[in-house]
């Protein structure tokens, strides 16, 4: 049921991340001399609905995926609703430890299957996931807009949608998984005439305007060399000393 109405998305400026709320705000530091555009999303001339996949950005606010959704249905006129998939290989026994599917290309080549005997997901991570998606569910419905909850694998659920959606994704850089269910999905929307538009940045704690490098071609290729382009500092090897413990009458019960 797509009955939501597509608002007219916020103004650059407007859009750019907060310091306030609970979502992840991009530190404020010195603007980058030539900063990067980010990527507008392909101009295919679709009929369907633009959709939010939900996956790990489960917030509003600072989110650039909500803002393409909306930017790409009031330009186009489309309608535009948001869903949230609970894949079920994330949450049941798998024999190939943290890998989840046989069928997984990137992520099973070189795992051999094991039985570890416990869940992919703890019920402690599953009750945490449950309020996140609660949360996300009753901000969305404070601006009149719902969130569909559905449970099956995302490629499964995802081909369902009327012909020639648009469903757009936060870009997972990083898992293996979850590039692969990007790939199935990706594979099934392209059969029903739709497409999956990825987006940069809803997973990450800066802006790219605020990168000290462009993305595209001087992004470091380690978490050291990127740490050290964003004047991280290592508390490890740092000479700075910082307060230590409570001074020694500031004791608890039986003097610890």
């Amino acid at each position: 049921p797509l009955r939501l109405t597509a608002r007219r998305p916020p103004s650059p400026r407007a859009a750019r991340p907060s310091s306030g709320g609970s979502s992840m705000a991009a530190p404020q530091g010195k603007r980058s001399a030539a900063p990067e555009a980010p990527p507008l999303m392909k101009r295919t001339r679709l009929e369907g609905p633009v959709i939010w996949w939900a996956r790990n950005d489960l917030r509003l606010e600072d989110n650039p995926v909500v803002r393409t959704v909306v930017g790409e249905a009031f330009t186009d006129g489309r309608k535009c609703a948001q869903i949230f998939v609970f894949d079920p290989r994330y949450l049941d026994r798998s024999n190939y430890g943290r890998v989840t599917d046989p069928e997984f290309k990137q992520s099973i080549s070189t795992r051999r299957p094991v039985d570890w005997g416990n869940r992919k997901c703890s019920a402690l991570r599953a009750r945490f996931w449950l309020r996140c998606v609660r949360a996300l569910g009753r901000d969305l419905a404070s601006r009149g807009a719902e969130l569909l909850v559905c449970r099956g694998r995302p490629e499964d659920v995802l081909r369902e949608l009327p012909a020639g959606a648009t469903v757009v994704c936060q870009e997972e850089p990083v898992s293996p998984e979850q590039k692969d269910v990007e790939a199935a999905v990706e594979h099934a929307l392209r059969e029903t005439g739709g497409a999956l538009q990825r987006e940069w940045g809803a997973m990450s704690l800066y802006h790219r305007d605020d990168l000290p490098f462009r993305i595209k071609d001087q992004m470091p290729g380690s978490y050291s060399g990127l740490g050290a382009a964003l004047g991280w500092k290592d508390i490890w090897t740092s000479t700075e000393r910082r307060g230590g413990a409570p001074p020694g009458g500031a004791r608890g019960p039986g003097g610890f």
